[in-house]
């Protein structure tokens, strides 16, 4: 992403808030950056440790030409840290933690701050989270943690007690519509694009640059022709099994979310994510009470976490599951 070490244009109230912190020396040793995916929290904290890090920042930002920021753009600054998982939808385990609670405790090279950024923080296990509580308990001097989480109710409560948490709502939608704008061709509906993904435009922009809507559109074919008695859940099955299975099950998981709206408040549409498919889902929604609906998007949301905390589903049998679960709605 262009200039990803700099805040997103909604974010100008709280980066003018954090930075006021800074001057003034009153900064926390340890934020946590709360919002849903897609709203701009890692680039915040980039920016954030872009910031801090410049030896001459000027007008709220980073300078852009120092050693510092040239150290970061290559990626070789020694004072930062950036823990991940190795793949997408996988957890960070204990050994990476272990590594950052070294870092944490040296002198920065640079002579400033140290700088840690988690991303996504929940996605550690609960080896891996024990570990970061105490490195958080007992950090080095001129460290800086900013852990960044979509669901943060999912980490530990004394981590997230030992934090000042930031909240990173949606921006509205003539801001998130402008910024669009200026990356995705003019073939691609902007507002569709948010209209899925709840509003976030980072995730609005990864979909459109993926290929993400041709996959969402083979998906909604396929449920289609289930729905019809066209295809089976084996068959989907093995077509859909070497997906983003997380991606996926979020995607059905909508589609139920939605369909139990329609079930309470008719064909009114506002408020649905997937206002495209309003005749699949009210077809779902007359074939099935909400109760029922809300009972399989249940179990499918609580397939998805097994999948983000690193479970070792069988993804055949899984998708099965989750197929013939769509079907128990219409027979």
């Amino acid at each position: 992403m262009a200039d990803s070490w700099n805040p997103l244009p909604w974010q100008d109230d709280l980066w003018r808030q954090i930075v006021t912190r800074s001057e003034r020396d009153t900064l926390a040793h340890a934020y946590l950056l709360r919002g849903m995916t897609g709203v701009g929290k890692f680039q915040f904290a980039r920016a954030l440790a872009a910031y801090l890090l410049c030896k001459s920042p000027t007008q709220l930002q980073h300078c852009g030409h120092c050693k510092e920021c040239e150290l970061l753009k290559a990626g070789t600054h020694p004072d930062i840290a950036i823990v991940e998982p190795d793949e997408p939808g996988r957890p960070i385990r204990i050994d990476k933690i272990r590594r950052l609670t070294e870092f944490a405790h040296k002198t920065a090279q640079q002579g400033g701050r140290r700088i840690i950024i988690m991303n996504p923080a929940e996605a550690m296990n609960m080896n891996a989270a024990n570990a970061l509580l105490k490195c958080l308990e007992e950090p080095g001097e001129d460290t800086l943690f900013l852990l960044v989480s979509a669901r943060a109710g999912d980490m530990l409560p004394t981590i997230r007690s030992r934090c000042q948490q930031l909240m990173f709502p949606c921006p509205d939608r003539v801001s998130a519509l402008n910024w669009l704008g200026q990356y995705l061709d003019e073939s691609i509906s902007s507002g569709t694009l948010l209209d899925l993904v709840g509003g976030a435009p980072l995730e609005a922009r990864r979909f459109a640059e993926q290929g993400v809507l041709d996959k969402r559109q083979g998906l909604v074919k396929g449920v289609k022709g289930l729905l019809k008695g066209e295809r089976s859940p084996v068959e989907l099955a093995k077509e859909w099994q070497d997906t983003d299975l997380v991606l996926t099950l979020s995607w059905l998981g909508s589609w139920l979310d939605d369909a139990v709206k329609v079930s309470l408040a008719g064909s009114d549409a506002s408020g649905l994510r997937n206002q495209d498919l309003l005749k699949m889902l009210g077809y779902i929604a007359g074939k099935s009470p909400s109760r029922q609906i809300l009972e399989a998007r249940d179990w499918l949301i609580k397939q998805r976490q097994s999948l983000l905390e690193g479970g070792n589903l069988n993804a055949q049998m899984l998708m099965e599951g989750v197929f013939c679960r769509y079907l128990d709605l219409v027979v």
